[in-house]
């Protein structure tokens, strides 16, 4: 079921300041994904439902409307002018995003489950216009970085990669990374394929159960603040043993792609030497 945004005008693509799965780093070390969009707003923006149903306090500024089916979708960060339990009516005033907040925190749940609102045929209209950015990929050992032209035993494989959001929110966001929608690796030799396509961080649906953040986010990865951008690096491999394979030249192929499909390669060459016969 499509919907359109939960601000006006509810037909017109709005900024998006944060992605489904960017990181969320506390200040104590607390790490979690994010389960939702951040649509960037004035404060004191009035938000509205994109569906009717039933409202549901999740927090004193958090709302939820439960649609039916299990479905039902949140509006965080706003000051409410519903109350509990009240029935709403698709575009029903909700609230008014709260001082300091600049966006409105929209998350779509089925059920258990927390799903991408840019996913086709969820929020619309919803256009992106670039392929991300694979920023590097490198080969590291306890948190160093080895020389690709000479490796030997275990390793661990990452990749730094970025997305952009298609309309950038305004300062103090302005120009700041997202995350991208997939991320998937494969080794090369001689033209052929030696580990097939395998999908390192896949944002494009759900977020289940399974995911774990420190299984997808490498050390090092850190989320946008105001003025400050993030990083985000993704574990390809995790104590990848070299040895497995004959020794020689290689190219890692990695891939970044948005929600839309939109997607680009980043390449590293390698060159395994274990003293094979």
């Amino acid at each position: 079921m499509s919907y359109g945004w939960p601000v006006k005008p509810f037909d017109e693509q709005h900024p998006v300041r944060g992605f489904f799965c960017d990181p969320r780093i506390g200040a104590k070390g607390s790490k979690a994904f994010h389960f939702g969009i951040d649509v960037s707003a004035p404060d004191g923006t009035a938000v509205y439902a994109v569906a009717g149903g039933t409202v549901h306090f999740e927090g004193a500024q958090n709302v939820g409307v439960v649609t039916g089916g299990g479905r039902s979708h949140g509006y965080w960060h706003i000051v409410p002018r519903v109350r509990h339990r009240q029935k709403v009516r698709k575009h029903a005033l909700l609230g008014h995003i709260a001082r300091g907040w600049g966006h409105v925190h929209f998350a779509d749940r089925i059920e258990d489950e927390y799903w991408n609102p840019l996913r086709a045929g969820a929020l619309t209209p919803f256009r992106d216009f670039g392929a991300p950015v694979v920023d590097r990929i490198v080969a590291e050992r306890r948190g160093r970085i080895v020389e690709p032209g000479a490796l030997t035993g275990v390793v661990n494989l990452i990749a730094v990669a970025h997305d952009n959001p298609p309309i950038s929110a305004p300062p103090p966001w302005r120009g700041l990374p997202v995350t991208p929608a997939l991320v998937r690796w494969r080794l090369v030799r001689g033209g052929r394929a030696v580990i097939p396509w395998r999908v390192a961080a896949d944002f494009r649906s759900a977020l289940r159960t399974e995911f774990r953040f420190h299984e997808i986010y490498a050390g090092g990865t850190r989320q946008n603040h105001p003025n400050a951008r993030g990083r985000y690096r993704f574990w390809l491999a995790r104590a990848w043993d070299t040895r497995r394979h004959r020794d020689g030249r290689y190219r890692l192929d990695v891939e970044a792609a948005d929600i839309r499909g939109n997607a680009t390669r980043g390449h590293l060459e390698l060159v395994l030497r274990n003293g094979d016969v």
